[in-house]
């Protein structure tokens, strides 16, 4: 048995308090291994690193298969090591084979809770309320306690943008690092700050709406007050305006209304029910 307080060997009589009970609490590693194993002699010290690291965020439970033979067989053990991640009661993730510290730190990073993302729930809930400039702080305390959770940055980004602080949700933007920025959540928040930029120059909407009244084919009118609208949240709107600049004057911006639109398809998700719709009329406006 390892000598760290976060690793156990478990038997039939102690897997349900040791693995099933304490998932609840925490994420429990269950380290299925046979002393024969050579493979699992190399995992072993990792894992047992790992855990004194976390310093019990979670823990590790070793089975020997060849004295379990009852608990291997029920979870179907065919290779060693194979290791199985409990949380709350069941079987969320697995592997099989040695892995490197750094595969198993990121199987780590999905299922154990940072303190950084309890923040940004506390923050979102501020943000919704309307307390701004608390979530603000917050999301900064975060950021530095946890500067590479780019979530915590995103979230950031946004409150600053909520506050109409550009300069500073740009400057927050660009500290994510560009492997992140390709996660839905980031190329949302990029699409939002976009628009947000095109807004903060725009005239008010009855404005705008009257300029257009005027001039039909007044496509910077109609791009800056799509960008409105799609901050407004009236995002029909905001799409059948960018759409029509894009029918007006495929140039404009050096091709700005589609790349708008591409925005507001990042910014709603692809899940949203206009996005299929507007893209099958953007793709026909091309052809």
């Amino acid at each position: 048995m390892s000598e760290s307080p976060y690793v156990q060997d478990a038997d039939a009589a102690s897997f349900q308090s040791l693995v099933i009970d304490a998932s609840h609490r925490a994420p429990v590693l269950v380290d299925f291994w046979a002393e024969w194993c050579g493979p699992c002699r190399v995992l072993a010290p990792v894992l047992a690193k790992l855990a004194d690291e976390f310093q019990g965020r979670f823990r590790v439970v070793k089975v020997d298969t060849d004295r379990e033979q009852a608990i291997a067989h029920q979870f179907g053990i065919r290779s060693l090591p194979t290791v199985k991640v409990f949380k709350d009661g069941a079987i969320v993730d697995e592997f099989v084979g040695a892995q490197p510290e750094s595969g198993v730190r990121a199987l780590l990073e999905r299922h154990l809770s940072r303190e950084s993302e309890q923040i940004r729930y506390q923050a979102s809930t501020l943000r919704e309320r309307g307390e701004l400039a608390q979530a603000r702080a917050l999301l900064e305390q975060a950021h530095v306690e946890d500067p590479d959770n780019h979530r915590v940055i995103a979230d950031l980004v946004d409150t600053l943008i909520d506050l109409g602080e550009l300069e500073r949700a740009r400057n927050a933007f660009d500290l994510l690092a560009e492997s992140a920025r390709d996660e839905s959540h980031a190329r949302a928040t990029a699409a939002r700050l976009a628009f947000a930029e095109v807004a903060a120059t725009a005239p008010p909407v009855e404005e705008l709406t009257r300029a257009i009244e005027r001039d039909a084919r007044d496509c910077e009118s109609r791009y800056r007050l799509g960008a409105l609208r799609m901050l407004a949240g009236e995002h029909e709107a905001a799409l059948d305006l960018l759409l029509e600049v894009l029918r007006l004057d495929r140039s404009f911006r050096d091709d700005g209304a589609r790349k708008a639109l591409l925005s507001a398809f990042e910014m709603l998700g692809n899940g949203h029910p206009l996005v299929g719709r507007y893209r099958g009329r953007l793709s026909s406006l091309l052809h």
